[in-house]
């Protein structure tokens, strides 16, 4: 399984703090082999929030949306706080 960072995701993630910025990588970098096993990937905050549409937590504010798409792809479309979050999901 493969991750696709969306280009918008990428500039945001550009612009966090350098620590910040590799701790998002580093959840994102463990997400395939985590996703859908519940033991494994309950230390990266995985899960759903819609059928379809994910979320990892990355610290105490941030999180990285993702939907799993039908090319097998996770692609990566959000990165912000859980109000960026509601927002999302309101306009989706």
């Amino acid at each position: 399984m493969r991750i696709v960072v969306r280009r918008n995701v990428a500039h945001a993630l550009a612009e966090l703090p350098e620590g910040e910025e590799a701790a998002v990588r580093a959840a994102l970098a463990g997400i395939p082999s985590a996703f859908g096993r519940p033991h494994i990937h309950s230390g990266l905050g995985l899960r759903q929030l819609k059928r379809g549409v994910y979320e990892a937590r990355v610290g105490l504010h941030l999180r990285a949306v993702f939907t799993q798409e039908d090319d097998g792809a996770l692609h990566v479309r959000l990165l912000g706080n859980h109000d960026d979050v509601r927002r999302y999901l309101r306009h989706r």
